[in-house]
């Protein structure tokens, strides 16, 4: 069984997350730090109860020490677990419901990559932990992520225009965070009640309730919206008019702004970002294309020095701040840029570009065979191919298609860009009918 996908540890709780895998999970984990104090936080999925408490176990059987947040956004997680040894974070994220993970952090807040995860990958799988006696065993005490996510915010924005604002806070925990760290805002909250079962709508924005966000933003003549995902480290937003913003259409109205603000030239992005991108390649900035996730995303600001990164499902990553997703900094960061100006007028200047992403369902065990296939027949199609993160395959044109096994879900995903609505329909139905004929599924 391999551990890590695109990001953390995933799964059912009664298959990959089953508690002797979680314990050993944590145990591995403590023998790759080998002392030291780790932050642990959940989101309020149904099983965190005992994945959560099994994971904590494990840690201080390994000899380290926990510092339990409890409920509590991942962001909130990262601020609070400065200075410590590392952190886990208990969810599942934007996967749905009944799919529970496990995220880990180094010391700086990035999620674990590289050459860490293999070392931990390789502890778990020969398990090469070992446990605490009696005298060794970590210990055990509680705390609020709050507080210190409050100061590290307002540390970098003293103070925030104020403006109504409309949040489809997800069921996640972070509806807090918004409301006690941004009191300036006059904020209409949906699904605010924080629900494990996510019976009003699933953990990932979905085009329903995307709309419902939009019409709450006309209703109230909010200056935008902003949906969040199941454990608050992701935000789509929406506009003055309730319009969907592409997450990496405003990813790159915040990489000019750090580009100006810093110097320097250089920001990330995963392989899956909108074509629009490349008109920062004209104000000479250049952009670094990563694999899909935040450990690729921090590993190029770590490695590759870049200033800034995102991503198209709503993430954004200040290195100042944490090197992961921050909604709330994001609001506050969009805030100050739009200075009384309209949403849609900021975002005036980039290109339009027409994108499509959908699934397939794909068993575990077939997705390298399903690649490999796909490989073989989309050999000789567009002009250039890529094999950075699954197959994307470039036309002349700009647009281009990606097909890649999922990290996080048990499906094959599909992302289409193309500078016209007709060329964007005509490239997805071409990838949905491979996808079709290789899988012998529907897409959804």
């Amino acid at each position: 069984m391999k551990v890590f996908g695109t990001s953390g540890f995933r799964g059912y709780v009664d298959g990959k997350l089953n508690p002797i895998n979680v314990v050993k999970l944590a145990l591995s984990f403590a023998r790759f730090l080998g002392s030291g104090e780790v932050a642990v936080g959940m989101d309020a999925r149904l099983g965190n109860g005992m994945v959560g408490r099994a994971f904590i176990a494990g840690l201080l059987s390994g000899g380290i020490d926990v510092v339990d947040f409890g409920l509590t956004s991942t962001p909130g997680l990262l601020h609070a677990s400065k200075g410590r040894k590392g952190a886990a974070m208990i969810t599942g994220s934007h996967t749905p419901p009944e799919i529970h993970g496990i995220l880990l952090f180094r010391e700086d807040t990035a999620e674990i990559f590289g050459e860490d995860e293999e070392k931990i990958e390789r502890i778990f799988q020969e398990e090469d932990f070992s446990f605490a006696p009696l005298g060794g065993l970590g210990s055990l005490s509680r705390g609020d992520a709050l507080p210190r996510y409050r100061e590290d915010v307002r540390r970098v924005f003293p103070e925030v225009p104020k403006a109504k604002v409309v949040l489809d806070a997800g069921h996640s925990p972070a509806v807090r965070d918004f409301i006690e760290i941004l009191p300036e805002l006059d904020i209409k909250v949906l699904h605010g009640d924080i629900r494990g079962d996510f019976p009003e709508r699933p953990p990932e924005p979905s085009d329903k309730s995307l709309q419902l966000l939009g019409e709450a933003v006309r209703q109230e003549g909010a200056a935008f919206g902003l949906s969040l995902d199941g454990d608050g480290d992701r935000a789509i937003f929406v506009d003055e008019c309730g319009r969907v913003i592409p997450p990496d259409y405003l990813g790159m109205v915040f990489a000019i702004e750090e580009v100006r603000r810093k110097g320097v030239k250089r920001i990330a992005c995963p392989v899956n970002t909108t074509g629009a991108v490349e008109v920062l390649r004209e104000r000479g900035i250049k952009v670094i294309y990563t694999r899909i996730g935040p450990p690729a995303m921090a590993q190029a600001i770590l490695e590759r020095r870049a200033v800034f990164a995102f991503e198209e499902s709503g993430k954004y990553i200040w290195p100042d701040n944490i090197l992961y997703g921050d909604p709330v900094y994001a609001t506050a960061q969009l805030l100050n840029l739009l200075n009384g100006r309209r949403l849609s007028d900021l975002l005036s200047w980039i290109p339009r570009r027409y994108s499509f992403k959908c699934s397939v369902p794909c068993p575990e065990e077939r997705k390298s065979e399903a690649l490999s296939t796909i490989k073989r027949r989309i050999r000789g199609v567009g002009e250039k191919i890529e094999e950075l993160d699954g197959i994307k395959v470039i036309f002349e044109d700009t647009s281009w298609v990606l097909l890649r096994p999922s990290g996080t879900e048990p499906v094959f995903r599909c992302h289409v860009d193309a500078p016209t609505e007709e060329r964007a329909y005509e490239l997805k139905r071409m990838a949905i009918s491979l996808l079709k004929e290789i899988l012998g599924r529907k897409c959804y």
